[in-house]
């Protein structure tokens, strides 16, 4: 079974299995964690470990796929098309977050119409329309989609929302939360580093 062979679990593993080894994973293989170059070259199997996370993370989702599997039927096709689609809309924001804010933020909204309770589309959509300048929105939505689930992608989003707000204490706050789900996050170190003295922040904002 292909997805659970990406993340490197069997098909009996439980939900903390499952999330355990995306964030061993994506530990590794996350942009944030990457120099620019290898961010670059590493970026296709992060969007792809990231959906097989999508798809098992959920019980629901992982039991259809399961089913998919073993009888060779996974959905109906209407419902087959809907969750490619949200997940190459996805795909498309991450490329386009840090280069054109406004038009990843698209992506992510229409992902997010998709699949309006996966929290991980909520905070990237979140992350860019607080870069596309639109503050309130963008700020609720990264808010909301760090207490629904509370892993270090949402958080560390949050924390970058605060940043580029201005609202360094609470930027910090929060990429200290990122630590203690993920004490190996490269970035959200190095992030601390920079809001300590409100230094260097822009980089966070910028196309690699």
């Amino acid at each position: 079974m292909e997805y659970f062979e990406i993340l490197g679990v069997s098909k009996d593993a439980n939900d903390d299995e499952i999330k355990k080894a995306y964030y061993k994973l994506a530990a590794k293989y996350h942009p944030d964690h990457l120099p620019p170059e290898e961010a670059k070259q590493f970026l296709p199997y992060f969007l792809k470990i990231t959906k097989a996370y999508l798809i098992l993370k959920d019980s629901d989702t992982r039991g259809k796929y399961i089913r998919e599997c073993t009888l060779g039927i996974f959905e109906e096709d209407q419902e087959k098309d809907r969750r490619n689609s949200r997940i190459k809309l996805f795909e498309q924001g991450m490329r386009y977050l840090m280069g054109d804010p406004v038009r990843a933020s698209k992506y992510f909204r229409k992902a997010l119409q998709l699949d309006s309770e996966n929290q991980t589309f909520k905070s990237y959509y979140g992350l860019s329309l607080i870069l596309s300048g639109r503050d309130t929105k963008g700020l609720d939505l990264c808010l909301e989609a760090a207490v629904n689930e509370e892993t270090a992608e949402n958080y560390f989003n949050l924390a970058r929302c605060y940043a580029k707000l201005g609202k360094y204490k609470d930027a910090l706050n929060h990429t200290k939360k990122v630590l203690k789900l993920d004490r190996n996050h490269a970035r959200a170190k190095t992030f601390m580093e920079e809001l300590k003295n409100h230094t260097g922040i822009r980089k966070f904002f910028s196309k690699s």
